[in-house]
């Protein structure tokens, strides 16, 4: 057989071997004969290729089309389908037929288009019927013929395996060229003709689980498969088309289920339908080990290597096979941590776990337990801690974390689980490994001075035969601290000095007073030095010790509404204090002194609506020190702390009690907008300028999480966020959608709202909600500089109106700034969000900040890749654009150049003028043969090899020969072996690129 392209007569001369595609339709047995060779030229499905895309031609098959009233197959024009055809299809079954209708073959072979064309056939030889796939009309199983239903079982396990295959592998394969009827270009696939198939299956694909699921519960089946012999062929003599069904082979009803079983599950794994998933792999591991050798099955495909993953995600036991302890470690999370230290105990010994693993394991029982959601015994924790640090210690690694602070602080429990771990590995450990443990329980003992750890030490001989003499001398000496060094003078007060008493005068005893009451922030003690200085009478009130002793006004008003006395210095000084030790950060202990000016107020039976106020500080305190420790909201009960939050809102709708000052109010709104209460925010009656854009961003909030967006958006934040940004106008403005009264001047109005709107997103930190603002200003920013080439790609933008009105009177510098203010603390909390990383990066971008934008670049690929270990997403790749402009912006050519291949099509042009910009582009030999490695397509390669020949650059152009000789000599290795090469080289740039911008 000659090549491939001799199947198309008058391309070149024609060998006396040579067999044209006719001639199958003359000699029938050329077709068997021919497909039997060891390594046949055309292969099989080349053949099959052939024969559907001849049977295409538009001249001998028209559209088809189904009388409804007679059922037989018809063309547009009334004729039906010419012996032609039809023997071209039985041609392409009977090769089917001899590749054992295996799917795997099929779908890498075929393009898209075939594969359908193909299930068309098989349908409409084995049912004597035309369908349209991808929508065939549902028939009984129960009572269709042996050949149809295996018909009807191929079809509807190839379209869930079209669905999985899809999702699977979301960069299209690049198939042979064919010819689609109605496209011009014979040699060519439209994407979009695959994609409007794809989803028209995905539309029906509850019906082919239907199908299926309705064959596996056949009681009286007897399987039959089809045989290449089964087709029988066209000669100028035949009348009607007839097959030889009594050639069919029957099959075992378990190897039958057991394929249905297997591709079943594969979906349900798929779209994460667990429990469906594991029914099907356990029906298929059961019939599974029923079959016997796989090679003498005739329809069965199951890989005995992927049932058992299969097993092992949706564990269900595989026989003879004792799970690894990764394994017994997920179940053991699954079960709620159960054996969890034995399992970890025994890793400590064989080393096996993954360390990220028990990383995370230790990340999420922390997590777990400070935000309640798992309980498990108290010191769980502490042991994975010790486990962890032994097994790190036994690696070498570095060891990072608060381990000694968690030790110290745990005491002797601490040492006990420490010593523990390390004597469960003790025994088992090989020299290296008992220098490390004694290097790090020195580095313990100097970090912690604690001097119960020494004794245990020397009080093991174990322990001791770890040291050499000068360790054992330096742990005795922390064990038995010596203080024979230390002269007689300094361990007594007896100095041979006459003692001189001193009188303090009363103005010297009462300055030490004030300094104590200045510096403490015991509430007894304060209660004490206040009731001292009480008696000495003084003409100023003690409050006014401090000048920096400053309450805001409706507090300062309340607390000298109360008569001179004792309760008004001591609450008036308490409250000072309280908002210090806010400012440092000491959110209990601010607790305690409100605590005490409430129990203060009780006892003398003060001023109720002081008492209310305090209240509400408390609350303030509360949400202040949420903000500060989030998101290890372990401060105060949440639950509690949102329903006071509502009281305190509640209360400005009463005539009957006091106020909350602003503060407090704009704070409990900030509270509930990150802590989901957008009901209640969008419902509150929009009195205060702070309610408003606080609700314009709930109810946005609840239209996305609620709706997906598919209502008509609300406005109001959009309003809100122009008014701030807006010109300045001195102008009294009407009432608009704003709670703004018409006699504030738009100027005052804009400042008001732009202060507000600071307040609130700098304390954003309910993502959705960080999301919605980080959109709204993308937009607007995108909408000022309207520049489709500088657009910021952010989520929700169809949320926002695409214009503005007079867009040149709005600063878009300052919203810019606004954005990257924004961006900056978003990814403070959530560093690893890569829509928030791509839109910093896409920032800095469009502000010139080109080193920073490769940065967050750099940062989302990473992420969104594992560390560059998978294939990078499709919805990330479009920022090799703007990686590239930064490249050339910033003089790194030969970088550019290698980004160029990552592009869908390579633009050549673009990678070319890259390569011959600068001659420095790589200055040292080490980078350049890092970045050349990383080059993969040929035709850039070339480039280089004759740019370097003109311009003299011999070490270059020797570079560029090495690597294209090295590519030309992996294309012999399978696809498979040349992806992984790809992969590894994509993954190597992307690293070296990280090492310059992000490490």
């Amino acid at each position: 057989m000659m090549d491939v392209d001799l199947l198309r007569p008058g391309t070149v001369p024609i060998s006396p071997d040579t067999i044209l595609w006719f001639e199958f339709l003359l000699n029938p047995s050329l077709l068997e004969k021919h497909i039997s060779k060891p390594s046949p030229d055309p292969s099989a499905t080349d053949l099959m290729i052939k024969f559907m895309s001849i049977n295409s031609d538009p001249k001998d098959n028209d559209i088809r089309i189904i009388d409804s009233e007679t059922n037989e197959s018809r063309l547009n024009n009334g004729k039906k389908l010419s012996h032609k055809s039809v023997a071209l299809k039985i041609l392409s079954l009977k090769v089917g037929a001899f590749l054992k209708w295996d799917l795997d073959i099929l779908e890498k072979k075929l393009p898209l288009p075939m594969q359908l064309t193909f299930l068309q056939d098989l349908y409409y030889i084995t049912g004597d019927v035309i369908v349209e796939i991808p929508n065939p009309p549902d028939y009984p199983v129960e009572t269709v013929t042996d050949e149809f239903l295996f018909a009807i079982v191929l079809y509807h396990r190839w379209h869930i395996r079209a669905i999985v295959n899809r999702s699977l592998n979301n960069k299209q394969i690049k198939q042979q060229f064919i010819h689609i009827p109605g496209i011009q270009e014979p040699t060519y696939v439209s994407p979009a003709y695959v994609d409007d198939i794809l989803r028209k299956l995905e539309i029906n694909i509850h019906n082919s689980l239907e199908v299926l699921n309705a064959v596996l519960n056949l009681k009286d089946i007897n399987p039959k498969v089809l045989t290449f012999d089964t087709f029988q062929m066209l000669n100028e003599d035949t009348l009607e088309i007839k097959q030889n069904w009594n050639n069919m082979k029957s099959i075992s009803v378990d190897e039958f289920k057991c394929q249905i079983h297997y591709d079943l599950a594969t979906f349900y794994l798929l779209r994460e339908e667990y429990k469906e998933a594991k029914y099907h792999v356990s029906q298929a591991k059961n019939l599974f080990s029923k079959l016997g050798t796989t090679d003498t099955l005739l329809y069965c495909r199951v890989q005995k290597n992927n049932l058992h993953g299969y097993c092992l995600a949706t564990n269900v036991q595989i026989e003879g096979i004792k799970p690894t302890l990764t394994q017994r470690l997920h179940n053991s999370i699954k079960e709620q941590y159960t054996n969890i230290i034995d399992i970890l105990k025994e890793d400590n010994i064989t080393r096996e776990i993954p360390t990220v693993y028990r990383d995370n394991l230790e990340l999420d029982i922390q997590g777990g337990l400070v935000n309640k959601k798992i309980f498990v015994s108290r010191d769980l924790l502490l042991k994975i801690q010790c486990l962890n640090l032994v097994r790190k210690i036994i690696d070498g690694d570095v060891v990072q974390g608060n381990y000694i602070t968690e030790l110290k602080n745990a005491n002797s429990k601490g040492l006990d689980y420490l010593f523990d771990a390390i004597d469960n590995v003790l025994i088992n450990s090989t020299i290296i490994h008992k220098q490390r443990i004694s290097r790090y329980l020195m580095y313990f003992m100097i970090m912690t001075d604690m001097p119960d750890f020494p004794l245990r030490i020397l009080s093991n001989d174990n322990y001791k035969s770890l040291f050499n003499d000068d360790d054992l001398n330096e742990i005795k000496k922390q064990a038995t601290p010596d203080t024979d060094d230390i002269p007689d003078l300094l361990l007594n007060n007896n100095w041979g000095v006459t003692l001189v008493t001193y009188t303090k005068s009363h103005a010297f005893n009462r300055f030490e007073l004030e300094k104590k009451l200045i510096l403490s922030y015991d509430p007894i003690e304060i209660r004490d030095i206040l009731i001292k200085l009480d008696g000495n009478s003084s003409i100023n009130p003690l409050w006014k010790t401090n000048c920096r002793w400053d309450l805001p006004i409706p507090l300062q008003s309340v607390i000298m509404s109360l008569p001179r006395s004792f309760q008004q210095d001591y609450s008036y000084i308490l409250l000072a204090k309280t908002r210090e030790l806010v400012t440092l950060k000491n959110f209990d202990n601010a607790r305690l002194l409100l605590n005490a000016i409430e129990q203060e107020i009780k006892h003398n039976r003060l001023s109720i609506k002081l008492s209310i106020m305090i209240n509400w500080e408390l609350i303030l305190v509360d949400i202040w020190h949420y903000l500060n420790v989030w998101p290890l909201i372990d401060c105060c009960d949440i639950k509690k702390l949102t329903e006071r939050c509502k009281e305190c809102l509640d209360s400005l709708q009463s005539t009957d009690q006091p106020i909350p000052r602003q503060e407090i109010i704009e704070n409990c709104t900030i509270f509930l907008l990150n802590m989901c209460e957008w009901d209640y925010l969008s419902g509150l009656e929009k009195r205060w300028n702070h309610y408003e854009f606080a609700a314009g961003l709930s109810i946005l909030c609840q239209d996305v999480v609620k709706y997906k967006g598919t209502r008509k958006f609300s406005r109001e934040a959009w309003d809100i966020v122009l008014l701030a940004f807006g010109p300045n106008r001195e102008q009294p403005q009407k009432r608009t959608s704003s709670s703004i009264s018409s006699g504030t001047s738009g100027n005052s109005a804009a400042k008001d709202m732009l202060t507000i709107i600071t307040s609130t997103l700098s304390r954003l930190r309910e993502p959705t909600a960080l999301n919605i603002a980080i959109s709204l200003l993308t937009r607007i920013h995108n909408v000022l500089r309207d520049e489709q080439t500088l657009e910021v790609y952010s989520q929700y933008l169809v949320l926002w109106p695409a214009s503005i009105p007079n867009t040149n009177s709005f600063p878009v510098r300052t919203v810019a700034e606004f954005l990257l203010q924004l961006l900056t603390q978003a990814l403070k909390y959530y560093p690893t969000n890569v829509c928030w990383l791509r839109v910093m990066a896409d920032l800095n971008f469009v502000l010139g900040y080109y080193e920073s934008a490769m940065k967050y670049y750099l940062e989302a690929i990473m992420i969104s890749s594992d560390l560059f270990s998978l294939p990078i997403p499709r919805t990330i790749q479009p920022v090799f654009w703007r990686m590239i402009k930064c490249c050339a912006h910033l003089q790194c050519y030969t970088q550019a150049t290698v980004l160029c291949q990552f592009l869908e099509e390579v633009n050549y042009s673009l990678a070319f003028k890259m390569a011959s910009s600068d001659q420095k582009s790589c200055a040292t030999a080490d980078a350049m043969d890092a970045y050349y490695h990383c080059i993969w397509d040929t035709t850039i390669l070339e480039y280089l090899i004759n740019l370097h020949s003109k311009r003299g650059e011999h070490h270059r152009k020797q570079l560029a020969i090495k690597v294209i000789g090295l590519l030309e000599l992996n294309s012999n290795n399978n696809e498979e072996i040349q992806r992984e090469a790809a992969n590894i080289r994509k993954a190597r740039f992307f690293r070296a690129l990280a090492k310059q911008y992000v490490y």
